[in-house]
């Protein structure tokens, strides 16, 4: 029994010897092996190491790199334009290159090789700049071969502008065009290109000429906002034969418009439109001195021209108050600015109260309403250049009594003439109606040969009488039935 017992005791240790053995072995083995694998990554890159987003698995730096660089040599560009037109630029045809900055030699020195197993349970992640180097001089080249560089088919901006459609103005807008500014399209693709995006977008990047003015810009709603203030102004004239619009439409026509239709307000041309159109109204309706059709009371259709009286609109005080019209945007009835005016409507002007001095028949005829409440022979001015009567309609400046009418002086400064008279009636500066007491007779040819100094004499009671009815809306007719001729 001890001799078993003996006998196994041996055997045992010889297995624990063998064991010992064998683990030593394995321990050695693996040791050498994982010595190995130690001395194995030092220049390649653990298991489960990305870089990228590439797989390095195993890879020595220059593998790495070579891999990054074949992956962001294999570069293409794709160039968005207008009207969904797209076109390509290779990295080979601008000889796209990366350029290492050590990026992927940093992380493998980094990399501790005594901890590689780590690489068999997790995954290693890194991301190094992928920096590219190109020709620009190629890139110019391939660009100018674009179809979008062509310039015959370019389409040039359009600026949105202010036009007038159905009775306002409105703002039609801008056109952006097809033209390309080459500098910004170099400088922009080149920018992409560097950034490694593989889409460009020319309007996205603002390559395009871009029209000046937009629909949004403030001036031109301001523009477009006064206009259509402008365009509802209206000023209705009340005339002596009607009335007379002008409105919106006609001041539209009196701003500028450029070659695409754009209205715009020129203050300078813009005056000299509303000059213009006073001008232009004055002469429909000023009277004043013109020929004017008259009815004889010995029954001759005549015309007679010249006086002071009849309308005459003060053309610098009407574009004063047509300018604050349109200023303040007003809509307002109104009449025109006037220096003189006439009395009456019918008659032409003269109405049914006037006083007609027929000055070939020597007569003077008061009507009232219509009917004569003066009828009276005259003398007028002897018909000589410096004493005749002026033909024209008048009107009554003033009357007075008891005046002393003086002629020029004399070269002693005594006046050529004193004549005092009861009822002085001027209307044509120093010419008026008065009473000529000194003649003893009135009418025929007198005037001819013994005529005034341009006045109406006429025998006392009836300068009285006249003086008695007239005021400064009575107008006075002086006529001649079949015109005159001076001597002297």
């Amino acid at each position: 029994m001890k001799g078993y017992f003996l006998k196994n005791k041996s055997r045992r240790g010889l297995w624990i010897k063998a064991g010992i053995g064998a683990v030593s072995c394995l321990l050695l083995a693996s040791g050498i092996w994982y010595g190995k694998k130690v001395y194995y990554y030092r220049d390649h890159f653990f298991e489960n190491t990305v870089i990228n987003q590439l797989s390095c698995d195993n890879l020595t730096e220059k593998e790495a790199e070579n891999l990054v660089k074949q992956q962001v040599e294999d570069y293409e560009l794709l160039l968005q334009f207008y009207g969904e037109e797209t076109e390509k630029i290779t990295g080979k045809s601008i000889d796209y290159q990366f350029v290492s900055d050590g990026g992927i030699r940093k992380i493998l020195e980094e990399q501790n090789e005594l901890f590689w197993i780590s690489g068999l349970f997790q995954k290693h992640e890194y991301r190094v700049k992928e920096n590219v180097s190109f020709d620009e001089d190629k890139l110019d080249r391939e660009l100018s071969k674009l179809k979008a560089m062509d310039e015959s088919a370019w389409e040039k901006p359009e600026d949105a502008y202010v036009t007038f459609k159905k009775n306002k103005f409105v703002i039609v807008d801008e056109v952006y065009g097809t033209t390309i500014n080459e500098s910004a399209l170099k400088n922009e693709v080149g920018k992409t290109i560097r950034q490694r995006k593989e889409i460009f977008s020319a309007q996205d990047e603002k390559v395009y000429v871009m029209p000046q003015i937009t629909k949004e810009s403030e001036a031109l709603v301001k523009e477009c906002k006064q206009l259509n203030e402008l365009a509802a102004v209206s000023v209705t004239y009340q005339l002596p034969k009607g009335e007379l619009v002008l409105d919106g439409n006609d001041l539209r026509k009196w701003l500028s418009v450029d070659e695409k239709g754009n209205y715009y307000n020129d203050a300078e041309k813009f005056d000299k439109h509303l000059n213009k159109f006073v001008k232009k109204l004055a002469k429909k309706v000023d009277t004043l001195g013109k020929p004017r059709p008259f009815h004889t009371t010995s029954g001759l259709d005549v015309t007679v021209q010249g006086g002071n009286y009849g309308w005459k609109i003060d053309q610098k005080k009407e574009r004063k108050a047509l300018r604050k019209n349109i200023k303040e945007r007003q809509s307002i009835s109104r009449e025109p600015v006037y220096s003189s005016r006439e009395k009456y409507k019918k008659n032409h002007g003269l109405g049914s109260t006037y006083i007609e001095v027929n000055l070939t028949e020597q007569h003077l005829y008061y009507y009232k309403k219509g009917k004569i409440v003066v009828d009276s022979p005259i003398v007028s001015g002897r018909m000589e250049r410096s004493r005749f009567t002026p033909p024209g309609v008048y009107f009554l400046t003033y009357k007075q009594r008891d005046r002393v009418l003086r002629g020029r002086p004399l070269p002693d400064g005594t006046p050529s003439y004193e004549s005092p008279v009861s009822f002085w009636m001027p209307f044509n500066g120093g010419i008026g109606l008065h009473d000529a007491s000194w003649r003893g007779s009135f009418g025929g040819t007198i005037y001819k040969y013994s005529g005034s100094h341009g006045c109406i004499n006429m025998p006392y009671s009836n300068a009285k009488k006249v003086y008695q009815l007239i005021d400064k809306d009575v107008p006075i007719v002086c006529v001649y039935n079949d015109g005159y001729s001076l001597h002297g």
